[in-house]
């Protein structure tokens, strides 16, 4: 696999909170309304994306690794945040502690990130872009998406010269639960 465009690692949202996220995107940033459901776990916040000058055949088998000890994580979306000084908004989520957990064992596993200016947050975005009327503010914090899920499954996202964002690789977490 070619690492040269950036490469996320994240995690899927699962059914039925991922048609529901899609369908607040639809309606409040049209820069994000193709853009898989998911929480980045490494490459927005906390460590950057995959170096690109990485070997796949040493990246895949570590990532391979932390598939198969990693369980998979039960979790729900929390209340909405904006990030300070912009007009991103996000779903936190309602325990951070097991992604918070998983992005420290990524960022300790061997394979090299890049740089980032903020620190971890768990979350899955909404909006990325655009003015916002009063209203608009008003709404986006009144918003929940409800209900428990379990995550399965590692990814790999990359996006690519038409600004489009492509899952490249995926596995199912297959550790034992604690």
């Amino acid at each position: 696999m070619n690492l040269v465009p950036p490469t996320y690692i994240c995690l899927d949202l699962p059914e039925p909170q991922a048609s529901e996220v899609m369908a607040l995107r639809r309606r409040y940033c049209q820069r994000l309304k193709d853009f898989p459901p998911e929480i980045t776990i490494t490459g927005s916040s906390g460590v950057g994306a995959m170096l690109p000058q990485l070997h796949w055949d040493r990246v895949e088998p570590r990532l391979e690794a932390l598939a198969q000890e990693w369980a998979p994580i039960r979790a729900s979306l929390g209340g909405m945040v904006r990030f300070p000084d912009t007009d991103i908004f996000c779903l936190s989520m309602s325990d951070p502690m097991p992604f918070m957990a998983l992005h420290e064992a990524l960022k300790h596993s061997g394979i090299a990130f890049e740089e980032s200016q903020f620190p971890f947050f768990p979350h899955c975005t909404i909006r990325m872009a655009g003015p916002l009327s009063d209203a608009d503010i008003s709404a986006l914090f009144s918003l929940t998406v409800p209900g428990e899920f379990t995550i399965a499954e590692l990814a790999l996202y990359q996006r690519t010269p038409d600004d489009r964002i492509v899952r490249v690789w995926s596995r199912p977490l297959a550790g034992a639960s604690t």
